[in-house]
Parts: C-alpha cells; sequence; structure tokens
C-alpha cells in the first residue's frame, strides 16, 4: 500500500533474483545438505508473522468424512485386476489371413457405424441398404439373404421382428455394447461372434461418444464400468441417436441401454445381463412413390443369467445360460405394403444353452446343447466343434444338429503353410433340410490359394453352392417373391497386409459365372488403402495414433425378385475416407461417405444418400 501511494519500493519487494533461481526439481548433484548460494540476499520474511486459518489436518480432525477422504487422497486405492467374468468360446478360426476379428478398440478405428459395414470385407458377401442407419439393411452371403448368422456370448440371437421374416436387419445388432467380434467365414454361411464389453479393473472406467453429421444425425453413447474388492461387477452403458433423412424418410430414433452385475473368482464368475433397444423408425417409401418400409415402434429386450466355471481359452470349462428375449411391436397390426399379417404384437422367445470344452496349447473342442421354446415352437440343437491352430496347420470343424429352420448342418474348413510365404486353404459343407414331406441335400465348398510378397498377402480362390431356394425380401418390396436359383460358381481375389512403411491395403474383387445375379452383382470389388501409424520416432509414449484411409467400391447392375418381372439395378461406384486421429485416450474422426455424390441404389426405389460426413469424439477416462 505504501508502494502504491507514495510510488516508492518497499525494500523487502527488492529481493536479488539474478543470483538463484527458483528450486522446483533437484538436479542429480543435489543434496539435502547442499549448501545455499552465499550471494544471495538473506531472505528477512521469516521474521514476520502472519496468523493463518487452521491448516487441513486440523480441519479433518473435526469431520470424520473429510478425514476419510483426505486419507484416500493421500493413499488411493490401488488398481488391481479382478479374475474376469467367464466368456463364450473363441471359435478358431481356419482362415487364411485372420483379417476378420476385430477387439474393442479396432471396431471403432474401421469406422463402422453398423455390422453391415464389417461384413462388407469378406469376399462374397453384398450387403443391401434401403438408406441411412435407421433404415434396414441385409447382408446377402452368395447371394442368399438368409446366411448370415449371429450369436452373442454363446446365444444363438434371432431376429424377432416379423416384417423381417428371420433375416436379420443389421442395424439392430448392437455393436456400441461388444468386446470383440469374430466373423467366421464358413463355405455355406457366415457366422458372427460377438462378446459383450466387460470390464476387469476396480479403478472404474467411463468412455464417452459424441457424433454428429449430415442427415440430421445426432449420436451420443456412455460407458461405466467397475470391479470391486470381492470380484463385484457393476457395467452400465448406452447409445441414442435420431437421424433425420428427409426426402423419402420420416426421422427416426433409437435408444438402448445395457446393464451388468455380477461376480467373478479365480475359477467362477456369475451374472446376469440386461440388453434393451427401443426403436422408432419412420415411414420409408420408394420414390416414385409405389411401396413402402412401414413405420414401426418397438421394443427389443434380451436378458440372460450366466453361471460358468474355468476359461474357455485355458483348461476345462463349462458355462450354463437362460435367456429370454422379447419383441413388443407398438403400433398398427397392419404392415402396411410388406403384405405380411402381423397377428401377434408381442413375440417371446427363451433359450437355455449348456456347453463345456477344453482348451490346451493349440487345440480346442467344446460341445453345446440349446433349447429353445416359444412361437408355437420346442426346438432342441445338440453341436459340437473342434479346432486346431499351429504356425504350419489350421483346422476347424464345425457340426450342429436340427436347428429351428428344420436344417441339419456340417462344415470344414483348414489351412496349410508349408512354407512361411505359402497358405493353401479349403472349405467344404453341407445342408440337410428336413422337412415332414421331403429331405434335401446341399452342397458348399471353398478352395484358396495364397502367397506372401514381402508384407503383403495376395491370394485367389473359388467359391461354390448347389441350387437353393432365396427367400424373398418383402420387408422393402410386397411383391418380391421367393425364387429357385440354380448351381453357383464365383472366383475371387484378395490383397491384404503392409505396403510399404505406414501404407497398407485392403483390396477383394469376386466374379460370379452366371449373368442372372439375384441380389448381388455379377463383378463386385472393394479396394482400402490406408495409412496408420503412431510416429514412435517422435512420440515414444504412444500417445499418439493416425489413421486415413481411402474406399474405392464398385459394383456392377443386381437383379431383384418381383412376381411380375425382374427389376434391374444399374451398377455404381463410390468412394469413402475416414480420418481419425488418437491423443492420449481420445479419438477425432471424420468419415465422407460417397464423396463423389453418386447417384445410385441398392434395392429398387431406394435411393442412397449423395454424400454423408459423420465426425465426432471418442474419449476413455480411468479415474
Amino acid at each position: 500500500m505504501a508502494g502504491a501511494v507514495l510510488s516508492s519500493v518497499l525494500g523487502a519487494q527488492a529481493r536479488d533474483t539474478t543470483r538463484t533461481k527458483r528450486d522446483t526439481v533437484r538436479g542429480r548433484g543435489d543434496t539435502a545438505t547442499a549448501k545455499p548460494d552465499t550471494g544471495a540476499k538473506r531472505d528477512t520474511t521469516r521474521d514476520v508473522r502472519v496468523r493463518v486459518p487452521a491448516g487441513p489436518d486440523s480441519l479433518l480432525r473435526r469431520d470424520s468424512l473429510l478425514h476419510r477422504d483426505s486419507v484416500r487422497a493421500q493413499n488411493p486405492p490401488r488398481d488391481t485386476i479382478k479374475a474376469p467374468l467367464v466368456n463364450a468360446e473363441a471359435p478358431v478360426l481356419a482362415d487364411p489371413t485372420g483379417s476378420f476379428v476385430w477387439d474393442r478398440r479396432d471396431l471403432y478405428s474401421t469406422g463402422a457405424l453398423t455390422v453391415a459395414d464389417l461384413l462388407e470385407r469378406i469376399p462374397g458377401v453384398t450387403t443391401l441398404r434401403s438408406g441411412w442407419i435407421s433404415q434396414p439393411v441385409v447382408g446377402a452371403f452368395l447371394g442368399d439373404p438368409g446366411r448370415v448368422r449371429i450369436f452373442l456370448d454363446g446365444l444363438e440371437m434371432e431376429e424377432l421382428d416379423p416384417r423381417m421374416e428371420r433375416t436379420w436387419d443389421l442395424t439392430q445388432i448392437p455393436i456400441w455394447a461388444l468386446d470383440d467380434i469374430r466373423v467366421e467365414r464358413a463355405a455355406s454361411e457366415v457366422r458372427i461372434y460377438m462378446r459383450s464389453w466387460r470390464v476387469d479393473r476396480t479403478t472404474p472406467y467411463t468412455r464417452t461418444d459424441v457424433y454428429t453429421g449430415d442427415q440430421a444425425t445426432n449420436l451420443y453413447r456412455g460407458y461405466f464400468g467397475r470391479r470391486y474388492n470381492h470380484g463385484e461387477l457393476l457395467q452400465a452403458a448406452g447409445q441414442q441417436y435420431g437421424t433425420d433423412p428427409g426426402r423419402n424418410a420420416a426421422s427416426s430414433d433409437q435408444l438402448a441401454v445395457l446393464l451388468r452385475t455380477g461376480v467373478a473368482r479365480k475359477r467362477w464368475s456369475a451374472d446376469v445381463m440386461l440388453l434393451r433397444g427401443d426403436r422408432n423408425r419412420g415411414l420409408t417409401v420408394t420414390s416414385p412413390t409405389s411401396d413402402s418400409i412401414a413405420a414401426v415402434e418397438s421394443t427389443r429386450s434380451d436378458l440372460y443369467a450366466r453361471l460358468g466355471w474355468g476359461r474357455s481359452d485355458s483348461g476345462l470349462w463349462a458355462q450354463a445360460i437362460a435367456d429370454g428375449s422379447k419383441y413388443t411391436y407398438g403400433g398398427k397390426k397392419s404392415s402396411g405394403n410388406t403384405g405380411v399379417a402381423i397377428v401377434d404384437t408381442t413375440r417371446f422367445r427363451s433359450q437355455y444353452a449348456l456347453s463345456a470344452g477344453y482348451a490346451a496349447g493349440a487345440w480346442r473342442a467344446s460341445v453345446t446343447q440349446r433349447f429353445r421354446a416359444g412361437l408355437y415352437q420346442r426346438v432342441a440343437t445338440p453341436s459340437a466343434r473342434a479346432g486346431v491352430d499351429t504356425k504350419l496347420f489350421t483346422a476347424s470343424v464345425f457340426a450342429e444338429g436340427r436347428g429351428l429352420d428344420s436344417t441339419r448342418r456340417f462344415d470344414a474348413s483348414a489351412v496349410l503353410r508349408p512354407l512361411s510365404i505359402v497358405f493353401v486353404s479349403a472349405a467344404i459343407g453341407t445342408e440337410q433340410s428336413l422337412f415332414p414331406d421331403s429331405t434335401s441335400v446341399a452342397q458348399f465348398a471353398r478352395a484358396e490359394v495364397g502367397l506372401r510378397v514381402r508384407q503383403t498377402w495376395l491370394s485367389g480362390g473359388v467359391l461354390r453352392r448347389d441350387p437353393t431356394m432365396l427367400n424373398g425380401l418383402r420387408i422393402f418390396r410386397s411383391a418380391t417373391v421367393d425364387t429357385s436359383v440354380d448351381a453357383l460358381q464365383g472366383v475371387f481375389a484378395t490383397m491384404r497386409g503392409k505396403v510399404w512403411k505406414s501404407v497398407y491395403a485392403d483390396l477383394q474383387a469376386v466374379q460370379w459365372s452366371d449373368t442372372g445375379s439375384l441380389y448381388r452383382p455379377k463383378y463386385q470389388t472393394r479396394s482400402e488403402l490406408y495409412v496408420s501409424t503412431s510416429l514412435l520416432d517422435r512420440f515414444p509414449t504412444n500417445n499418439f495414433h493416425l489413421l486415413a484411409s481411402v474406399v474405392h467400391e464398385y459394383r456392377s447392375s443386381i437383379l431383384w425378385p418381383q412376381s411380375t418381372s425382374v427389376i434391374r439395378l444399374r451398377g455404381y461406384r463410390t468412394i469413402t475416407t475416414l480420418l481419425q486421429v488418437r491423443l492420449l485416450t481420445a479419438e477425432v474422426f471424420w468419415t465422407f461417405k460417397n464423396v463423389m455424390r453418386e447417384r445410385y441404389s441398392q434395392i429398387p426405389g431406394y435411393p442412397l444418400p449423395r454424400g454423408t460426413n459423420i465426425y465426432g469424439v471418442r474419449w476413455e477416462f480411468w479415474n
């Protein structure tokens, strides 16, 4: 105050700082007995006596809660890893390059918004989209939309929406709630094995995802998970999104939640999980207006209780799961123009699965018995699986008894690696359809040969199936009919791996032998070139990662079967870009679909968006 009023400098403020600096961290030669610099002026402030409030310690003695929190802050509990929940078996995949396995982080790094974005990477699979992420999407393997099956935590999931007629709407598979996905490319079908998200640390885990973009799209996700000192578990997660594509589609939104609680010890675990999704899908009409995908308000709930012993990847293990799946349809009992009469607004199916297996080294074996009841059916389906995975040889065998579709299945696949730069792969499959008045058998096969050039795998192969019946996709057009098709054969080629330094390639091309291609094009290619690097020479702590990719997709014309005629859809080509940057535990991304703004359709009458941006951030916290 004297200095301010008299414009003079106080002596106590004239400290000489030219000789000494503030000691923040001792250097290598500093010790507790080091003598102070004698060139510095004597500090006289120690003679000043100022009364200060009671320190934190004295305050905490008066408040036991504050004292407890202070002790925890000064001595935080140690982060420990608890025994994991018993998880579903991860089947041995006799796939030459192992390209179809994604863990939780890789799943989002692909830029996938739905499972359909992942299936497009598999030769022989064709996705058919009717619009943006809220409109139905189906996947056809070998031109058959019924050859995609979904498994979650050892349970076989069933599409309960009566409009879909047991064909999966891939937008309804909750990839946001998963820990990993393994896609088994068998000779006769594609099986998607999913394991739900779980945590094993006592430190609370939280995560927030925020997306926004074109089509008035806004998406939010939140996660919380924690293990406790005696092995207890608590997890909660949710996703909400809304979109308004305009033009031929009304606004839609969806809210989904995951809740899990349980306990896990060294050799056993028990847990209960609820997965629920509320959907409000607006009306989607064709252009010109002649057909529609009716609006729907529905809720699907999957609740299971699981008891397990052992680990599915080591030694002897066993699991028992009881599941109930309920689909509630809130809306009109008529399905509009799809031609499907909906009698019941609620559909329920229960499933009980008993499984056991043994894993030792490279060997795996397991047996499963499923009991399913509901919708006027009671079906017991046994299955068995065996696999071996070594450096030179990988093989997998799967056999399944009569299922919901009255079909018995058997398939086997193997990969032989006589040299480190060569592989030979083969797969066979048999389906026996059991009906009261007839029995039919269909054969499937795949063969592939690959060569490694430096760090890139080049391969080529053949796909084949017997004559079959294709179920009509009446969800999109009421006049679509079931069609019997002849035997089919196709050839494919792939290129996967590192091209140069941090540049990678993932290319595939398929050509079918026939010209009448129902639900699939005669020619189909997908080419992705991407850069993936952490720049460890600049960021040795691995707190940075860059991913930039460009995807080019080409399809020739496809045919759509109807009762009066066959509709031909012209071919197209699109380009999609993805840019993603990770800083510490936050990932910022930007995806631009259909950069060239191509006008095209994959289903007659349902034009797809011309250029769509979506961007956002995913941020993990351990706190």
